[in-house]
């Protein structure tokens, strides 16, 4: 290819002839023809400068900076531009331009996983053949058949070449639909950029990635980047105004002339969902859009806030096009995404073990909020969590307020201290959590909650979800809180079978 093929509103007659191989943001991974696109960093010019020596054909880099570097490469060819991000997005869309027909988004702080997922399995009952990303990794529809050799960074969104390389491959495949989380990360770093969305989501807003943005402000607007800058002008926006942040997008959004569903639980809204009932691992609710009210329906799901992420879903596919009528008929046949209020197993026949994502203050409050609606009285709500090093710390004294607030039996344990003393984590949880048990080890914590279980309570095991690695320092060692929860269980279950059966000797 050439290089005017990738960005022809930044080269010129001269340089737009010249000939590349492919294009990285990586300085490490250069090799000689390659468009090297040099992100702003305090480093950035020696990446620079590394790729000139390994034999970069051009540089895209800021435009401030140019002068700067040009002078000492004279035979170098540099495309300076006012945003190397966007510029990056703008390349890879054009390096693999094919995508799949109907693209769906999703972003918020919390719920991203679960709508993706009711939506991916929405549109598969509806015969799309369907692929989704996001936290919980690349999954198709059954009917697909995608090749091994897709691989994808773990990242709640992937970088754009990645991003735009995998629609290109799905779409060779013969996937129609594709679903994925839209993080603030991705967003706020042009990754998304060219990714022809067609309906886009937005879950909540709620304290999370304040070691990344400097305040709740630029947190939003980072998100409201998918309904401005991303989503198609003809695409539809689904939204949530039960949550304030909602209410001011959506009004942001139809002063745009932007078409808009919004979904509530309690409130006012397009979309709604009333006279909600909680069974054991079941909810029954009634749906209504506009005027017209659609009867009761049910989903095999706990957890009331999960009534919030059905209508999203909902609200995302009537968005293409999909009259209600036909989207209800899927719900019999939805089930929760990995590690979201996942069911392990029952302690006993009579004890219930959950395994949710829940990393931060609203959602551990919200699933813990659940949780207690199914715990009948005189039983108690048990829990085992912790919180990540090197990440956020003011949401830490707030989740362990949110545990003693709402749960009867705590466990405190370590998530990912990563390069943090995971002891000093635990302490500025325990500090605004004074029922809470301290455990260190995560296995041993999980393994002592399951054993303080009686028949009729119900334990939620937060952090980690669907992960399948403890991070330390700078080493993943297999971990996965389904799994060591299962194994518990089981174990339980066998000691008590051998101590049932020495009793009838």
């Amino acid at each position: 290819m050439k290089i005017n093929d990738i960005l022809p509103h930044v080269s010129n007659n001269s340089t737009g002839l010249l000939d590349f191989k492919t294009i990285t943001n990586d300085s490490r991974v250069i090799t000689a023809g390659d468009v090297f696109f040099a992100i702003p960093c305090d480093t950035v010019v020696e990446h620079i400068r590394s790729s000139i020596k390994k034999g970069a054909v051009a540089i895209v880099l800021d435009a401030s900076i140019h002068d700067q570097i040009a002078k000492d490469y004279p035979s170098q060819v540099f495309l300076p531009v006012k945003n190397v991000r966007e510029a990056f997005s703008t390349a890879a869309s054009h390096l693999y331009p094919h995508q799949p027909t109907c693209i769906y988004a999703v972003t918020g702080t919390n719920g991203k996983s679960s709508v993706m997922t009711f939506v991916h399995q929405i549109l598969a009952q509806l015969g799309r053949r369907t692929a989704s990303f996001g936290t919980i990794g690349l999954e198709v529809s059954a009917d697909a058949q995608v090749a091994p050799f897709i691989a994808m960074p773990k990242l709640t969104t992937p970088d754009a070449l990645s991003m735009h390389k995998l629609l290109h491959q799905l779409t060779q495949q013969s996937i129609t639909d594709f679903i994925f989380e839209a993080s603030s990360h991705g967003l706020d770093q042009y990754r998304l950029h060219q990714v022809r969305v067609k309906s886009a989501g937005f879950t909540n807003l709620t304290q999370d990635h304040l070691d990344y943005h400097s305040n709740m402000e630029a947190y939003f607007n980072a998100k409201v980047r998918l309904f401005t800058e991303v989503l198609e002008v003809e695409g539809t926006a689904t939204v949530n105004v039960g949550c304030p942040y909602g209410k001011s997008l959506a009004l942001m959004l139809r002063q745009k002339g932007i078409s808009v569903i919004t979904y509530a639980v309690g409130t006012t809204a397009d979309l709604a969902a009333s006279k909600i009932h909680l069974e054991s691992g079941r909810i029954k609710f009634n749906i209504a859009y506009g005027e017209k009210d659609y009867g009761q329906h049910e989903i095999a799901i706990a957890g009331i806030f999960q009534v919030e992420n059905i209508l999203c879903a909902l609200g995302m596919v009537m968005g293409m096009g999909y009259p209600l009528e036909d989207v209800l008929k899927t719900l019999p046949y939805i089930k929760s995404a990995r590690g979201r209020m996942e069911l392990v197993g029952l302690k006993s026949g009579a004890a219930a073990v959950y395994v949710d994502y829940a990393h931060t203050p609203d959602a551990l409050m919200r699933a813990l909020q659940a949780l207690r609606l199914h715990v009948k009285d005189g039983h108690k709500l048990h829990m085992v969590f912790g919180c990540g090093g090197n990440r956020d710390a003011l949401k830490r004294p707030l989740m362990g307020k949110i545990a003693n607030d709402f749960a009867d039996v705590i466990i405190v344990t370590d998530d990912n201290p990563r390069f943090e003393d995971p002891s000093f984590i635990r302490a500025q949880i325990l500090a605004n959590c004074s029922r809470g048990q301290d455990v260190g080890d995560r296995v041993k914590a999980i393994e002592q909650a399951i054993a303080q279980l009686s028949p009729g309570d119900i334990l939620l095991i937060a952090g980690k979800g669907h992960e399948t690695g403890q991070i330390i320092k700078d080493e993943v060692i297999p971990f996965d809180d389904v799994q060591v929860a299962a194994s518990a269980l089981q174990k339980y279950e066998a000691a008590n079978k051998l101590s049932t059966l020495s009793v009838k000797r």
